[in-house]
């Protein structure tokens, strides 16, 4: 009888064992490989489209264009409304717009489903060739510094003094895009308001920018309502809906 007992729980535990570990590859390792599967895949096909464009030589200059430099990543998806670079940092990526705020974080840039690795998009609510007074672009926190991950190193002000310079490729330009701040802010913040009707409410949300930013390379008197800001978000974990902005200037 002790004999069977024990084989019996011998045989529980060999089970539990076996369920264990296929719980864990099921929930755990497969959904991993698929997602380093898919960022392979996506880093080799923005490589391909990738457009080649003139740097702009001071802080201020705007390169104009003659050819569209987004030609290629449009034969692939046509909703691409730009490219963002920054320099020493992961970020290089094409920038996507859909009819909502939804559809790009579960789907790649080819518009198929990707594992939840998503792709880099602009708030539906902006303008598509960011001429508005503020655009928001998202884009999630992976393993291995993907997507928006680096955002996240802007945390602390010596990264921003070396970093504080990107790139913005428009169809028919290059933009230097000035960043000067950091906020940490829930995702339901002030921070993703994208409709301002009068001067009066654009200068108040810059106001916003600097009372909540973690530090500022500018100060507000510099910031004013006619310039072009965008913003950079993820989700960066130091509390349920914490999100990283960096804010920036398109010039």
């Amino acid at each position: 009888m002790r004999r069977f007992v024990f084989c019996l729980m011998l045989a529980v535990v060999i089970a539990s064992g076996i369920y264990c570990m296929y719980w864990y590859y099921r929930e755990e390792v497969l959904p991993q490989k698929q997602l380093d599967k898919e960022n392979k895949e996506q880093s080799e096909l923005f490589e391909h489209i990738r457009p080649e464009f003139p740097v702009p030589d001071n802080t201020l200059q705007i390169t104009e264009i003659t050819e569209n430099l987004l030609e290629t990543a449009e034969t692939v998806n046509h909703s691409v409304v730009g490219w963002l670079v920054i320099p020493d940092t992961h970020i290089d990526y094409p920038i996507c717009q859909s009819d909502d705020n939804d559809f790009y974080l579960h789907n790649g840039f080819d518009g198929e489903y990707n594992y939840e690795l998503g792709c880099p998009f602009l708030d539906y609510r902006c303008n598509a060739d960011f001429s508005g007074f503020n655009s928001i672009v998202y884009a999630h926190n992976m393993e291995g510094r993907a997507m928006f991950a680096d955002i996240a190193l802007y945390k602390e002000e010596t990264f921003m003094n070396e970093h504080h310079i990107g790139y913005l490729i428009l169809e028919d330009s290059v933009h230097t895009v000035s960043f000067f701040a950091y906020l940490t802010v829930p995702s339901t913040a002030p921070a993703y308001h994208t409709v301002f009707m009068t001067d009066s409410e654009r200068q108040e949300y810059i106001d916003y920018i600097f009372d909540t930013a973690r530090y500022s390379m500018l100060n507000a008197v510099e910031i004013h309502t006619d310039l072009h800001l965008i913003l950079l978000s993820t989700c960066t974990f130091e509390y349920e809906e914490a999100r990283g902005v960096l804010v920036g200037v398109i010039n």
